[in-house]
C-alpha cells in the first residue's frame, strides 16, 4: 500500500516538475544599434497598457489543454521553452504629395519561441502593419509634425482604433499617459483591438495556438537566408537614379535609405505569405543576422539584454532584387495610365552546400491617375515587389499557368519541377507530380 502511494505521489510530482509547456514571458524589444528609447519612443509609452490588454486577453481565452503557461513557472523541466512578443519596428515616414503630407506609420513585431536554457530560437513569426494619413502642410513642408499626434496614431494602430480627426483635440489636450488610457478604454469598450482588421488579433491568435510539442518537433530549420540588393536597385531606392528616395525605409537620423530596414521588411513579407499559405513557419530575415547569430532582446523594465541565438538554417531562400521601372502606358486630356514594375530572382539553397533551384520573376502594377497629380511611386513599387513574393508562394502551393507565363520565363512543367524540389526538401505534404 505504501509502495503504491509512493509511486502515485512520484507520478504527480513528475507531472508537475517535468510538465511540457511554453512560458509566456511578455513584451520586449529588438534593439541592435540604438537604444530602445531612441528606436521605439511611442511604443515605450504605450507598452504598459498594451501588456495588460494582451495578458488579460490570453488569460480569458486560453484553451484548457493549451501548452501555454501564463503564470511564472517554478518547475524544473529539462527543456523549458519561452515565448515573447518582441517589437522590432516603429517608424514614421512623410512625403509631400499634391500639396499635402502623406504620412505612413509602421509597426512590426515578432512572436519568438526559444529554449530558455540554451537561448536557442526555435521559431519566429513576424507581424507588421502600416497606416497612412493625409495631413495639411505645416509652413509649406512635411518636416514638422506633432509629437502628441504621433503618439495618438501609434495608439490607434496598437488598439485597433480609427479615431476621427474631429475628435483629435480631446485626446491631444491630455497628457501622454491619459491619452493612451483613453485610447485603451475606447478599444476595450468596443473590442476594437480584436476585430478582424486589427493588428493585435492575429498576434494573440498565434500566441494562443502555441504548441510545446510542435516547437520541440522542429528537426531542421527553413528560413530567408539573405536579401540581396543589386547596386542598381540600391541606387534607385537611395534617390541616385531617376527616382526619389524610397521614403518608407529611411534612417531616422540622416534620412538616407536604410537597406537593413528594407531587407527586414522583404524577409518578413515572404515569411508571412509562406507561413499563411502552408501553415509552416519559417525564420525571417532579421536585423540581428547581419551582426552575427544573435538577436538582442531588451525588456523595458530591465537593464539586462537577452541575446537569443538564431538557428542555423538547413534550407534557405535568397531573394535578389534587381530593380524597378516606371512606364507611362497611355494618357488622355484628364487621365494618365502608368505601370510600376519590380524585378527579382528567388533562389532556394541547401545552406552552405548548394543552390538547388532558382526562378526569375517580375510583377507589373498598373493604375490611372489624374493628369498633373503627384503619385507615390515607392508605395506602388513596394506593392509590386510584395506581389511577387505573395504570388510566388501562392503558386508554389497551387500553380496558375497564366501567372507562370506572365511573371516568369519558366514553362509550367519546369515551374512544377522547381516547386516540387522545394516542397520535397522541406517535407511539405502537398507535393504534386
Amino acid at each position: 500500500m505504501n509502495r503504491l502511494l509512493t509511486i502515485f505521489l512520484l507520478t504527480i510530482a513528475g507531472n508537475n516538475l517535468f510538465a511540457d509547456f511554453i512560458q509566456y514571458s511578455g513584451v520586449s524589444y529588438i534593439a541592435q544599434n540604438s537604444s530602445v528609447e531612441d528606436a521605439y519612443p511611442n511604443s515605450l509609452k504605450i507598452e504598459k497598457h498594451l501588456r495588460k490588454i494582451i495578458f488579460n486577453h490570453l488569460s480569458e481565452n486560453i484553451p484548457q489543454d493549451s501548452s501555454l503557461k501564463l503564470s511564472v513557472s517554478e518547475s524544473f523541466e529539462e527543456d523549458p521553452l519561452s515565448l515573447i512578443i518582441s517589437i522590432d519596428n516603429e517608424n514614421l515616414s512623410s512625403i509631400q504629395l499634391n500639396n499635402n503630407c502623406l504620412r505612413t506609420y509602421s509597426i512590426g513585431l515578432q512572436v519568438i519561441t526559444y529554449n530558455l536554457k540554451s537561448q536557442q530560437i526555435l521559431s519566429i513569426k513576424p507581424f507588421a502593419i502600416r497606416k497612412i494619413y493625409l495631413d495639411p502642410l505645416i509652413k509649406n513642408s512635411c518636416k514638422e509634425n506633432n509629437e502628441k499626434e504621433n503618439l495618438l496614431r501609434f495608439s490607434e494602430i496598437y488598439f485597433g482604433l480609427d479615431i476621427s480627426k474631429s475628435d483629435y483635440k480631446e485626446y491631444i489636450s491630455l497628457d501622454d499617459d491619459s491619452l493612451i488610457m483613453k485610447a485603451k478604454s475606447t478599444s476595450l469598450k468596443n473590442n476594437s483591438y480584436m476585430t478582424k482588421s486589427s493588428f493585435l488579433l492575429p498576434v494573440l491568435e498565434d500566441v494562443l495556438s502555441s504548441n510545446y510539442f510542435d516547437s520541440r518537433r522542429q528537426s531542421f530549420f527553413v528560413g530567408v537566408e539573405d536579401i540581396v540588393l543589386s547596386s542598381f536597385s540600391k541606387d534607385q531606392m537611395s534617390g541616385q537614379k531617376e527616382l526619389k528616395k524610397n521614403h518608407l525605409f529611411l534612417n531616422s537620423n540622416d534620412y538616407n535609405f536604410d537597406d537593413r530596414q528594407f531587407k527586414v521588411w522583404v524577409g518578413q513579407q515572404f515569411s508571412k505569405w509562406f507561413s499563411e499559405t502552408f501553415d509552416y513557419p519559417i525564420i525571417p530575415f532579421v536585423k540581428g543576422k547581419s551582426l552575427g547569430r544573435d538577436i538582442a532582446i531588451k525588456f523595458a523594465d530591465q537593464d539586462k539584454i537577452l541575446n537569443l541565438k538564431l538557428p542555423k538554417l538547413d534550407f534557405g531562400f535568397i531573394i535578389k532584387l534587381k530593380g524597378f521601372k516606371k512606364v507611362k502606358l497611355d494618357e488622355s486630356n484628364l487621365r494618365e495610365a502608368y505601370a510600376w514594375a519590380a524585378f527579382a530572382d528567388i533562389e532556394f539553397h541547401n545552406v552552405g552546400i548548394q543552390k538547388i533551384t532558382q526562378i526569375e520573376l517580375k510583377n507589373v502594377f498598373t493604375d490611372e491617375v489624374n493628369k498633373g497629380d503627384s503619385v507615390d511611386d515607392w508605395n506602388n513599387f513596394n506593392l509590386s515587389l510584395n506581389r511577387i513574393l505573395k504570388d510566388y508562394v501562392s503558386n508554389l502551393n497551387n500553380a496558375d499557368k497564366k501567372w507562370i507565363l506572365k511573371s516568369s520565363k519558366m514553362s509550367t512543367k519546369d515551374f512544377k519541377k522547381h516547386s516540387n524540389l522545394i516542397k520535397t526538401n522541406i517535407k511539405l505534404d502537398n507535393v504534386k507530380k
